[in-house]
């Protein structure tokens, strides 16, 4: 196979127009300071692809440069907007936590997890070995923690801090682990401040700090599809796009508009006048009043992406 070669940004312009897609003579400059190919991925989903005698050829008939543009200046917008929200709940569900187990343990009882994690559903040695690692990495974390309030007097005689200093060094996964052992006593009463069930509350802290990771990494969030897709609310039916498979089975999108439901509604909970105009801005502008693009964040129509923003003015 030959080496690809060298492409002036008017020849990197000109392949996309070859393609089909409708571009500009100044449409070059951005080409300078935004890669080829990262262009190339936002383009994709707008595109069709066809194999024609083993080579897949990609057609971008009736995309513009400027759309693609669009999509790739908003998903950059809908990280930030979308990381500020997740963020919201990863603290308040640091509090919750501390809050629950700090009422009914005191600072330190968190440090015992066989007195707050669910022994029916797990062993003694499972339960050890979680607090043993549990442990281990608090340490670790709390040599590079700069909190004032991190003295001898808020800790213990083996240098542990008290449950409301410790929750608040934790990484959104190390809440998400806690979760997952924890009792189901404990856990309803967590539940119950978003106003979801147990299995909605793991299942949705689960996906957000999935998408929490993407987006603090810079990758692609328009596009995304979840591997597993978290539980989901029967009213949310006819606001999801529903997909088709060779079969004939069709299944809920698992594309941003659920993850886009999860954050309203746990927001919702914890700050009934969160500012949603930033991300209300971000999904009109890539649906553009187009159903397709609509379809491609997950929602069943650019009416329903309207939907979960109802309450914003």
């Amino acid at each position: 196979m030959a080496e690809p070669l060298y492409l002036s940004c008017e020849e990197q312009l000109l392949l996309f127009a070859e393609r089909g897609m409708k571009v500009e003579t100044q449409d070059a400059k951005k080409l300078e300071h935004i890669n080829y190919y990262r262009l190339k991925e936002f383009a994709r989903p707008l595109s069709s692809v066809k194999k024609i005698n083993g080579e897949i050829q990609i057609d971008y008939s009736g995309v513009s440069f400027k759309e693609v543009l669009t999509r790739y200046y908003q998903d950059k917008n809908l990280r930030i907007n979308l990381l500020h929200a997740i963020e919201k709940v990863e603290i308040s569900l640091k509090t919750k936590i501390a809050q629950t187990l700090g009422e009914s343990l005191g600072a330190y009882g968190y440090l015992d997890f066989s007195s707050w994690t669910n022994r029916a559903k797990f062993s003694r040695f499972e339960i050890e070995e979680r607090q043993y690692n549990f442990k281990k990495n608090l340490l670790k974390v709390m040599r590079n923690a700069r909190s004032a309030d991190l003295t001898n007097r808020n800790k213990n005689k083996d240098g542990f801090p008290i449950i409301w200093l410790s929750l608040d060094l934790l990484m959104f996964g190390d809440l998400i682990r806690m979760l997952e052992i924890m009792s189901n006593k404990n856990l309803k009463k967590i539940a119950t401040c978003y106003d979801c069930d147990i299995n909605e509350l793991i299942s949705w802290m689960k996906c957000l700090n999935f998408v929490r990771n993407i987006c603090a990494h810079n990758s692609n969030i328009i596009d995304l599809k979840l591997k597993t897709t978290p539980v989901q609310r029967t009213e949310w039916d006819n606001i999801l796009f529903m997909l088709e498979d060779k079969n004939g089975e069709k299944r809920q999108s698992n594309r941003l508009a659920i993850v886009l439901l999860i954050v309203y509604h746990l927001v919702s909970q914890i700050n009934g006048h969160y500012k949603w105009k930033n991300l209300k801005s971000n999904v009109t502008t890539i649906c553009s009043g187009k159903e397709k693009n609509a379809n491609l964040l997950g929602f069943s129509s650019v009416e329903t992406s309207r939907k979960i923003f109802l309450k914003v003015k």
